[in-house]
């Protein structure tokens, strides 16, 4: 009779073997080897986290996401898992999939400044003003030299029409990130001593990326 211990040192070889074919880049097998350790332990969260690993690496970021729903199903206070996740619902072009993840990301660990970072521009992009400055406040008191944030903060302004702080705020993003001026001249060139002019159509449209 296979006692419940021995099954548990058999997952862990199975993860080990796993882990060396994934660093040879032996997907495939890696994916079978993994499998066997589930049908053994089929909550493992190590199993899980490789198989995305393996699904991503062949492009199959779909069968990815949905390793990762089982892994923060089974550990839903992993960080990590919610931030994988996020990222590549983002990249899938998913993005309220991947703001939601985000926010749990941020949630379980409110210092990890990538997350807001990438939360902040997310919400930017979908103009959802008034969270992105949450998320840009957050941003910027953990990393005040993240010129992107200070950039997406400037738009805020603009979409507020604050155009005087947009200015300032902008201009400390270049002095941060000179490459980012190609992007704001558009819309700067828009603003005069009386607002904006009529061609001004909205701040998202000058999202950087």
């Amino acid at each position: 009779m296979v006692s419940p211990q021995d099954d548990c040192n058999e997952v862990e070889v199975l993860l080990g073997e796993a882990a060396s074919l994934i660093e040879n880049r032996l997907y495939n097998e890696a994916l079978l080897t993994l499998q066997r350790g589930l049908s053994m332990d089929p909550d493992n969260p190590k199993a899980w986290e490789r198989i995305a690993v393996c699904n991503l690496e062949m492009g199959k970021p779909k069968k990815a996401i949905e390793a990762l729903n089982n892994l923060v199903r089974i550990q839903p206070n992993s960080q990590s898992g919610w931030a994988d996740k996020a990222l590549i619902h983002l990249l899938l072009n998913e993005t309220a999939e991947g703001i939601g993840a985000l926010q749990k990301s941020v949630r379980l660990n409110p210092r990890r400044v990538r997350d807001w970072e990438l939360l902040s521009s997310v919400l930017v992009s979908e103009e959802r003003w008034d969270e992105a400055v949450e998320a840009i406040e957050i941003t910027l008191d953990q990393n005040p030299n993240s010129a992107i944030t200070w950039y997406n903060l400037a738009l805020c302004y603009l979409f507020f029409e604050e155009y005087s702080l947009a200015i300032q705020t902008v201009e400390t993003a270049f002095t941060l990130d000179p490459s980012l001026r190609e992007i704001a001249d558009e819309w700067i060139d828009l603003i005069d001593e009386d607002g904006i002019s009529e061609e001004y159509s909205a701040a998202s449209g000058f999202a950087a990326s």
